[in-house]
């Protein structure tokens, strides 16, 4: 009888040791598994904000390719807050000089120049299949606009006042004044059919601007003023 005792405590014991070598198992695999996700969700989020800090090449694809198109104006507002706008337009050789044309756009700038300054450049002019394209710089928004008589702005989102825009994110939210209050980053205005690259990723459009990519928009209806949250 003291044998068998003997042999059923020692069988039970055994089955204690295994069912708890099986436990330990268990919960090392779910901390290695637990580990394993946050070692991915890191890696994303830290891709996620290295891909945010350097230019997006999917972006700069897209903008390449408007730049062989046809008729278009395209504005990059740089960090520093000065621009480069690509202007691309018909142009009949036949009937109109190249020459003529950039004699006629160094003048305006050099006119412009004389009395505010080095503040205008044309960085290139080239004429090419019946197509202008200009590329041009400007030190401020300031310059853009009062150059090309337009509306074109920038500022901090705090300073802007939203009364008569409506802008919505991503999902389609609308701003509202009391959400305003808490939105941090800059702003652009402007009245224009154009295509503007911003340095940082667009928060808000209003109605008649849509989005093309986390820092590109499509400006339309000429004349309207058009306003753009970027963080």
């Amino acid at each position: 009888m003291v044998k068998r005792r003997k042999t059923k405590r020692t069988g039970r014991r055994r089955r204690s040791r295994r069912i708890k070598a099986y436990a330990a198992r268990i919960v090392i695999l779910i901390l290695f598994v637990a580990a394993l996700i946050a070692a991915v969700f890191l890696c994303i989020k830290l891709f996620g904000f290295v891909k945010d800090m350097l230019p997006s090449s999917g972006e700069n694809e897209a903008v390449s390719e408007e730049d062989d198109s046809s008729v278009h104006n395209v504005i990059s507002l740089n960090k520093d807050g000065s621009l480069t706008e690509t202007s691309v337009e018909d142009f009949d050789t036949s009937e109109y000089d190249p020459a003529a044309l950039e004699e006629m756009v160094n003048s305006t700038i050099e006119e412009y120049n004389s009395s505010a300054g080095d503040r205008i450049e044309l960085k290139s002019l080239d004429i090419k299949d019946g197509m202008a394209r200009a590329v041009i710089f400007y030190r401020s928004a300031e310059d853009y606009a009062a150059y090309n008589e337009k509306v074109f702005k920038t500022g901090k989102a705090e300073e802007l006042d939203i009364t008569g825009f409506t802008l919505a994110d991503d999902k389609n939210a609308v701003l509202t004044h009391e959400a305003m209050e808490k939105v941090k980053g800059n702003y652009v205005m402007l009245n224009d059919d154009t295509t503007i690259s911003l340095p940082k990723n667009i928060q808000y459009v209003s109605r008649n601007v849509t989005k093309t990519g986390k820092k590109t928009a499509e400006v339309k209806k000429a004349g309207i003023d058009s306003v753009i949250i970027y963080k």
